[in-house]
């Protein structure tokens, strides 16, 4: 474990405080999520509004930020899944990180507020993420931004929600993203790999029961985690995908599926580039103001961007 992670999960747990016996875990839940905003760094100047993808209904709302030395020109950009295991997260707890990714790429980042569970369960989260991406395509002129280069990524929750939007529009024959980024993303829901046997204890919705009852809000029908578009490592086919960049939190749960479906991707013949960040916790992107591996990984991503886009 790196020195500013120890210090960090020490500094946590002193501070840790048992919830009142009536509380809602759901609430309980969202409001733990806000609790790590400020651990993300410095507010970076950036250009941002808000706007919503209309495509479907309800409306999606879009969160569009672009770097605040914008120049003159159309923009590349990237689709963004926010994290929070499907139920918690949102514009809020994500917003210091996705202004240093415009900034430091040069490019737009779009956040898209898809619905939560268990008010929304399985499948709206997909399909809204795919309603947002379509629709920054086909309103990309309008936004300011170059419509040929639009990538989509996300973390944790986000991160399936990303891989899961490729699939969505290789099967339906919609315009696909250049690239998909996936931060320590799930890809099996059901997953019972070796890496949660070894750090269960370590993931921030506890315990492994604890996790597989809050995807059970998600996907409430046990039969559906097992649809790609609830858990892409099982997809039948993963061919033809864009160029993935993966990166994996060595002491994290999740990390063995997220390393799965690199494997995965490479075999079906996908550009895959894969990091593993040595010492660090599921959620260090996010806390780029106190883990140095969290502003290294918005660094990695920025510049792979960069590389995607060609410029």
């Amino acid at each position: 474990m790196t020195e500013d992670t120890r210090a960090l999960t020490q500094q946590m747990q002193a501070q840790a405080t048992p919830p009142p016996p009536d509380a809602d875990p759901i609430q309980l839940s969202r409001q733990g999520y806000r609790q790590i905003i400020s651990l993300a760094g410095a507010v970076e100047d950036a250009v941002v509004k808000e706007y919503a993808a209309d495509s479907v209904t309800p409306a999606v709302p879009l969160r569009l930020y672009k770097p605040y030395t914008e120049g003159d020109g159309l923009l590349p950009a990237l689709v963004y899944f926010h994290g929070g295991g499907f139920v918690s997260g949102g514009f809020d707890t994500h917003d210091r990180q996705l202004r240093a990714l415009a900034n430091s790429g040069g490019c737009a980042v779009v956040a898209a507020g898809y619905r939560l569970a268990p008010e929304f369960p399985y499948p709206a989260a997909p399909e809204d993420c795919f309603a947002a991406f379509q629709w920054v395509i086909q309103q990309a002129e309008k936004l300011g931004l170059e419509g040929a280069k639009v990538a989509v990524g996300g973390d944790s929750a986000g991160g399936l929600l990303a891989a899961v939007v490729c699939l969505m529009c290789q099967d339906r024959k919609a315009s696909q993203p250049v690239a998909q980024i996936l931060v320590y993303p799930n890809t099996d829901l059901a997953s019972d790999t070796p890496s949660w046997h070894e750090f269960d204890f370590l993931h921030p919705q506890g315990p492994r029961e604890k996790f597989v009852a809050q995807m059970a809000l998600y996907v409430t029908d046990p039969d559906e985690q097992k649809q790609p578009y609830a858990s892409p490592l099982l997809a039948p086919d993963v061919s033809g995908l864009p160029p993935a960049l993966i990166i994996t939190a060595e002491l994290d749960p999740q990390r063995d599926e997220g390393e799965a479906y690199a494997q995965r991707l490479r075999e079906a013949g996908c550009l895959v580039t894969h990091t593993r960040y040595p010492g660090v916790l599921h959620g260090f992107f996010q806390l780029g103001g106190v883990i140095a591996s969290g502003r290294a990984a918005i660094a990695e991503v920025a510049a792979y961007l960069r590389l995607r886009f060609g410029y």
